[in-house]
């Protein structure tokens, strides 16, 4: 059986809360704390990172919903792996970098600001919340590999 792979896509962090993401090349993913310069970090132990699906975005789009991610505080866009159809537990390598996927991203209703269909659109399609368990820097293009879970 061949292993799940795809690709890191889009970096994103915040140094406030609610002031939105801004697109990096490469960021510090720190063990139990999340990444480095982001405004979650540390907050929260089972929240210290948020991935999206790169496809989701890609399907809004062509129902004429454009968000990015930066809009919706993704933090890791990924490409490739089925985040969505994942349970908790299971366990993403970037690199050298372990995360373990805790929980499903709830669509908040402060979505509606960016479109008013998109709560409704993005349940059970808005990524996951994770741990990171293994730290080390990551850079967009950098391959993702499911280790465990499904």
């Amino acid at each position: 059986m061949s292993a799940v792979t795809g690709k890191l896509i889009g970096i994103y962090i915040g140094a406030e809360r609610g002031a939105g993401k801004r697109a990096v090349e490469s960021a510090e993913l720190m063990a139990g704390y999340g990444i480095q310069g982001d405004s979650h970090a540390g907050a929260d132990p089972d929240r210290q990172v948020s991935l999206f699906e790169n496809e989701v975005l890609c399907e809004l789009a062509s129902e004429g919903i454009n968000v990015s991610p930066e809009g919706i505080s993704a933090n890791l866009l990924t490409e490739g792996i089925p985040l969505n159809s994942l349970s908790p537990g299971a366990r993403l390598r970037i690199g050298t970098a372990i995360i373990e996927l805790s929980e499903p991203r709830t669509p908040c209703g402060s979505l509606t600001k960016l479109d008013r269909r998109l709560p409704k659109r993005l349940y059970r399609r808005c990524g996951m919340l994770g741990r990171i368990i293994e730290g080390s820097r990551v850079k967009v293009g950098e391959t993702v590999e499911l280790l465990t879970g499904n």
